[in-house]
């Protein structure tokens, strides 16, 4: 190897850390503790910014599509004068830089750009984001075109070539996109526990899976599907319509080689279970959720006692829990009250007031079967379990075309992805539904106050005493979906935040923080960032097959790079409707790609809502934030 390739190797490093050190970077500004508090301004979104960043990026795409060929020529002389520099004199090596096709690079900045752009902004967060554009402008030509002189060297098949590279770029877009956020916006500070235990068995054994999935699984779509749509720069999004359907392929495999975590087997009398509620102007629907309690404490047989602790309600939702109270037949009712102080301060009143062993979570518009309780002692006999979620499904009797969506959405989640990562204890434990040890979570510092997630972080913290989160299917829970586009975006963009606050609190400090759940999490990242690219990769393939003149179009081959995009993921999607008894939902399938397009909406939205971050002062920053007096010097 020359000077000149360790040269490259040195710059790729440099350009790529620069990049890691943004996103290590995140957590600056909050005034929390590290542990139960966290401290930040009110977030704020706008839909016009969104509409105006999905305006920019289409504008985008039609620029690179209608001048592709001249838009491309800088870039490919870039990594020309990479293997020059470098010495490469394989054959290959030419026919690497002829063929490799920059458009996913293209397509990135855009949405970088774009981004940068649209969102609020303040004179840090304006310097600091132009820095990791201008580095992901340089850095991911480097780093690819070193990425082409190694496998020059290494004789590696052009075909495969082709796909690393784009998998490379869609990487090093990922961590760009991840840096603009985490370097320049107001997030939580990392947690302040250290893990009692070692995960890496586990992070190694899921980083493994990974790789072999996807360079295998991906290198032979790629090849199958460039061959059909070679003479067209489309055939660079392959990689990218790729990646949920290998996401997939990589869970199925999970579910194959891991045998999912059993329960024990509880002996003695039935164990007192304890039920918190957080509820704030919940009269209309908490009637509803504490009758199906009830029921399901009659079945159960033992001591189920519910602690609903409202949340300063300005209706009439205490008055009618204490009808309920007298009304329930198996519950036991207490009401804890408080002021008003969001979701996380109610649970954490709620938990103080209980004295069981075992807690379950359930939100105050839920509806349970009679089941739930059943199983939990069982689960609970096992000493490694720590949590033990439900598996949801909306409430059939609500009329919105909002809730077949997210039937199918349920379904693909509880029923498939989520049981395939916790063979690895990758999951997070949704708040609809969790079940937890009382002790142990107390331990860890509750519920988090002051940022979303709430649920995903006491999942996360348990997980750091070495307790494993299971789905338990047969805990069917029903909840409520959002009937109306606003209620649906704004429930979706509260969702979206939760994901950025959670990895951001949760950033690896050791190498014991490196768990499976928390490449889940990144995989669930990845999810959010990606909607900032589809809508440009769709309308880019439109107008390449529709504007841009070349000999190798045919119906067919715009049939195939759909195919290949979509079909695997509505194949699945079949399958495992049908697997759990749901054939009769089958004709209102073709609600999926237009849920997914609305709910994507509120994934941008959850992206635009996080607050630039000012250098403000401490006062003013509170201020911001709306923090009660008694918590300002818990730090």
């Amino acid at each position: 190897m020359g000077l000149h390739v360790i040269a490259l190797l040195v710059a790729s490093c440099a350009l790529g850390a620069i990049v890691v050190g943004a996103i290590v970077s995140g957590g600056k500004g909050d005034l929390g503790n590290g542990l139960r508090y966290v401290i930040l301004p009110k977030p704020t979104t706008s839909l016009r910014r969104v509409a105006a960043f999905m305006v920019l990026a289409l504008a985008w795409s039609v620029f690179i599509a209608l001048d592709y060929h001249e838009v491309t020529v800088p870039v490919r002389w870039l990594l020309y004068k990479i293997l020059t520099v470098a010495s490469v004199s394989h054959p290959a090596s030419v026919s690497y830089v002829s063929n490799v096709d920059p458009l996913l690079y293209l397509l990135i900045l855009g949405a970088l750009l774009s981004l940068q752009i649209t969102r609020a902004q303040s004179k840090f967060s304006l310097l600091a984001g132009a820095g990791i554009v201008a580095v992901y402008i340089v850095g991911a030509p480097v780093v690819t075109g070193t990425s082409l002189v190694l496998a020059s060297l290494l004789f590696v098949p052009t075909g495969i070539v082709y796909f690393l590279f784009d998998l490379v770029t869609l990487m090093l877009g990922f961590a760009s996109l991840m840096g603009l956020i985490f370097g320049t916006t107001f997030l939580p500070q990392r947690y302040r526990f250290s893990s009692k235990v070692s995960s890496l068995r586990g992070t190694a054994l899921l980083v493994v899976i990974a790789i072999v999935v996807v360079v295998l699984a991906g290198a032979s779509f790629h090849l199958i599907g460039s061959w059909f749509l070679k003479e067209t720069p489309a055939s660079g999004l392959i990689v990218f319509l790729l990646i949920p359907t290998l996401f997939s392929l990589f869970e199925v495999v999970l579910l194959l080689i891991r045998a999912k975590e059993q329960p024990g087997q509880a002996k003695g009398t039935l164990p007192a279970i304890d039920v918190i509620m957080p509820a704030f102007n919940e009269e209309s629907a908490i009637t509803d959720t504490i009758f199906s309690i009830d029921r399901a404490a009659s079945v159960y047989g033992g001591v189920v006692r519910l602690f609903v602790a409202d949340d300063g309600s300005t209706d009439r939702t205490v008055e009618v829990l204490h009808d309920l109270a007298s009304r329930a037949q198996s519950l036991q009712v207490q009401v804890v009250l408080g002021r008003h102080g969001g979701k996380a301060v109610a649970l954490n009143n709620a938990l103080g007031a209980t004295s069981a062993a075992l807690v379950v979570r359930i939100d105050a518009d839920i509806l349970v079967d009679e089941q739930v309780f059943v199983n939990l002692p069982n689960w609970f006999a096992n000493p490694g379990i720590g949590c033990v979620g439900a598996f949801d499904l909306p409430n059939p009797d609500l009329p919105a075309w909002y809730t077949k969506g997210r039937l199918f959405e349920c379904l693909m989640t509880f029923g498939f992805t989520r049981l395939a990562y916790e063979r690895l204890d990758g999951n997070n434990i949704p708040g609809t539904f969790m079940a937890f040890r009382r002790e142990e979570a107390v331990a860890v510092g509750g519920f988090v106050e002051g940022m979303n997630g709430e649920d995903s972080d006491l999942t996360f913290n348990l997980g750091r005493l070495g307790l494993v989160s299971v789905i338990d299917r047969s805990i069917v829970i029903y909840e409520d979906v959002p009937q109306t586009f606003s209620a649906f975006i704004e429930q979706r963009t509260r969702w979206s935040r939760a994901s950025f606050h959670v990895a951001s609190r949760h950033f690896p400090g050791t190498a014991n923080d490196v768990t499976p759940r928390y490449l889940v999490q990144l995989r669930f990242l990845f999810n959010k960032m990606s909607a900032l690219m589809r809508p440009i990769t769709y309308v880019s393939a439109l107008i390449f097959f529709l504007l841009v003149p070349h000999g190798g179009f045919s119906p067919l081959r715009a049939v195939v790079l759909l195919a290949i995009g979509l079909l695997p993921q509505y194949v699945v999607l079949l399958a495992v409707t049908l697997y759990y008894g749901f054939w009769q939902e089958l004709p209102f399938a073709v609600i999926w790609l237009p849920f997914t397009i609305v709910r994507k909406v509120g994934l941008l939205s959850g992206i635009f809502s996080l607050p630039p971050y000012r250098r403000s002062r401490y006062g003013e920053m509170l201020a911001t934030a709306g923090v009660p007096v008694g918590m300002r010097h818990e730090r």
